[in-house]
Parts: structure tokens; C-alpha cells; sequence
């Protein structure tokens, strides 16, 4: 009896092995999708997570500018992208610094975005069927307690010429996170707990031309 049933055991490995798998959705009847190329199909930009942006956008770059994301009372975050433009030519070619790091206590003063603004700063939901983000974002405050440096880079701007046209700037500077198998910079929920984004000065002449854009999660 045991060796049939063995012998039973091995001839249905193949076929096992041969048959499709389904993977159906546990949220209702959709099953998913093989395409010609025997992958699966992963159709991007249609997570479910609540997604959001915070947008700062023609800030002095003659002084040090920020902008602070701060965490609601019950959500927490998860970075998923940054863009900086700090590329304004000055009258002597500078580096700028830019720091991405956590704050531990609440960000005060500076410019608040508001929610679903409709002029810079913003801070706005990918899909309207979402609800509003209602943790702060601040262009420029005091910035709260440092907590751990996460990211870092550094970039050059241009020197102006007497007498020579103004030397356009470059396009804006963006790291993404997550997408690979590193997990994306988290913050906490809880008001205290937050994330900014500094940029050093590009130093005298420079335009009015800085921004900086953080898009992120929502994590309950």
C-alpha cells in the first residue's frame, strides 16, 4: 500500500508542475494577469496606498532654505521621493548641501503648506478619492530636534559673467526610495516625529528659483 501510494505521489508532480496558478484577489473576484512574456503583469501607479506631495517652489536661495513634513497624530510616513532644485547661478560658483534627516520634535513658524493649495506650498493627495493629509508641512520654519541624517548629496552651481547672458539652470536633482529591496526612510506616527529636507545657500546674485517637492506615503 505504501509503495502505491508513493507511485501515485510521483506521477502527480509533473502534472502539478505543468498546471497553471492562479492568484486571485482577496478583495474580490479579479484573478491575476500572465502577459505574452510569461510574467506576471504589474500594472504601476495603481496602488491603493494614500499618496501624497508636498510642493515648495520659487524659495530665495540666497540663505539656507528647508521644507519640513511632519507626521498626523495617527499616521506615520514613508518617503518615496525627493526633488531639489538649487541650480540658480550666483556671482561665484558655490556647493550646495543638501540633508535629509528625522526631527524628533515639531518644526514652528516658517511658511505652512496648505491642504489641496492651489499656489506654492502645497501639500496635495494623488487621488482625490483620499483623504486630506493633515500632518503639517513647512517651507523654511525652525526646524525641530535633529534626529538621524538619512540621505545626503551634494551640487554645484554656476558663476555669473559681467556682460554675459545668465547661464540657464540645470533640471532638478530627484532620488527615489523603495523601489528596489531597501525599505523607503520611514517616519512614525505622532506630531512630534517628522522629516526635513535642508539645502545650503548658493550665495549672492542667485535667483529666487529653489524648490523642493517630497513625495510620500501614508502609514496608519
Amino acid at each position: 500500500m505504501k509503495k502505491k501510494l508513493l507511485i501515485a505521489i510521483a506521477c502527480l508532480v509533473p502534472i502539478a508542475a505543468l498546471a497553471d496558478v492562479v492568484l486571485r484577489s482577496g478583495a474580490g473576484s479579479d484573478t491575476a494577469t500572465i502577459n505574452a512574456a510569461k510574467s506576471l503583469l504589474v500594472v504601476r501607479g495603481a496602488s491603493t496606498v494614500a499618496t501624497y506631495t508636498c510642493t515648495a517652489t520659487g524659495l530665495t536661495s540666497t540663505a539656507i532654505y528647508s521644507l519640513n513634513l511632519q507626521a498626523e497624530a495617527a499616521r506615520g510616513f514613508k518617503i518615496q521621493k525627493i526633488c531639489v532644485s538649487a541650480n540658480s547661478p550666483a556671482t561665484a560658483a558655490a556647493a550646495v548641501n543638501v540633508t535629509v534627516q528625522r526631527r524628533t520634535t515639531a518644526a514652528t513658524v516658517g511658511t505652512l503648506a496648505a491642504q489641496e493649495g492651489t499656489a506654492s506650498p502645497s501639500v496635495s493627495k494623488h487621488d482625490p478619492a483620499d483623504g486630506n493629509w493633515t500632518g503639517e508641512c513647512r517651507v523654511t520654519p525652525t526646524l525641530g530636534t535633529a534626529g538621524a541624517v538619512l540621505d545626503g548629496w551634494s551640487q554645484t552651481v554656476g558663476e555669473l559673467g559681467a556682460g554675459l547672458a545668465d547661464p540657464g539652470s540645470g533640471t532638478p536633482f530627484c532620488k527615489t526610495y523603495g523601489d528596489e529591496s531597501e525599505k523607503a526612510p520611514a517616519v512614525l506616527a505622532g506630531t512630534a516625529n517628522g522629516a526635513s529636507v535642508l539645502v545650503s545657500s548658493v550665495g549672492a546674485g542667485a535667483l529666487a528659483a529653489g524648490s523642493i517637492t517630497i513625495t510620500f506615503t501614508a502609514v496608519p
